[in-house]
């Protein structure tokens, strides 16, 4: 497989694009362009195909499975990781797609985590019986202040990696992480969401001694990290 080149610029998308007439499949094929690394071209064809779960399923597959013949790893990551968000609980085909997207992910973007100091770090920490997965990484010059990242409910951290590599490039130190109910603590260590965010987000401040910290959030995560905040005082900003 052909890894991603991480010398090159760091590229966030934007656009809203109107796919679907049903509003949630509609958000979620954005979300499949624009945070998962797809195709408006792949995703406009089938987008009117997609009236029920069975089809998103059907058609996020598919999409996936020739992006892979074709050797375009990174669309075929945003398909196979999206094809699975309207599976449901239960369906063997859940974790599958999960796994099989998150490995291709590690693979392609491999040289962001590798060496003896990669720019991207991968740690975990203790939670409960569970342990919430963290990308860390550092800016090259003097650091500018430490922020933290999480997505709503529903999310993966994966989905956020040009975002931190961003936010390093502007000077931060980023730990991204992901909580219950989210990505792999849920899909594969079965802990469900929790409106005590507070506690979640303590566990990371505690393990890795933080202070004075900005913590940006994405979706949900709009709802969640201002009562995290309003619990810990060494939360000094929030963007929701």
């Amino acid at each position: 497989m052909k890894k991603y080149d991480i010398t090159q610029p760091v590229k966030l998308k934007k656009g809203v694009y109107e796919l679907n007439s049903e509003s949630n499949f509609n958000y979620q094929l954005n979300r499949v362009i624009n945070w998962d690394g797809g195709r408006l071209e792949d995703v406009v064809p089938i987008a009117p195909k997609i009236k029920v779960s069975a089809d998103w399923k059907r058609e996020l597959i598919a999409l996936g499975d020739r992006a892979m013949s074709e050797e375009r790893t990174e669309n075929a990551i945003a398909y196979y990781r999206m094809s699975e968000f309207f599976m449901y609980d239960g369906d063997p085909d859940k974790k599958k797609y999960y796994l099989k997207a998150t490995e291709l992910f590690y693979q392609y973007y491999a040289d962001y985590f590798e060496g003896e100091k990669p720019v991207i770090e991968k740690l975990e920490v203790p939670f409960e019986n569970v342990k919430l997965p963290v990308m860390h990484t550092v800016p090259t010059g003097k650091s500018k202040g430490v922020i933290l990242i999480h997505g709503g409910n529903d999310s993966y951290f994966e989905e956020f990696l040009f975002t931190i590599l961003y936010l390093r490039e502007k000077g931060f130190e980023v730990f991204m992480f992901e909580d219950p109910g989210q990505g792999g603590v849920m899909r594969l260590q079965g802990m469900h969401f929790t409106h005590e965010w507070e506690k979640p987000v303590k566990a990371v401040l505690d393990y890795f001694k933080l202070d004075d910290v900005t913590i940006i959030v994405i979706s949900l995560g709009g709802y969640l990290a201002p009562r995290a905040a309003a619990f810990d005082k060494r939360i000094k900003r929030v963007v929701a």
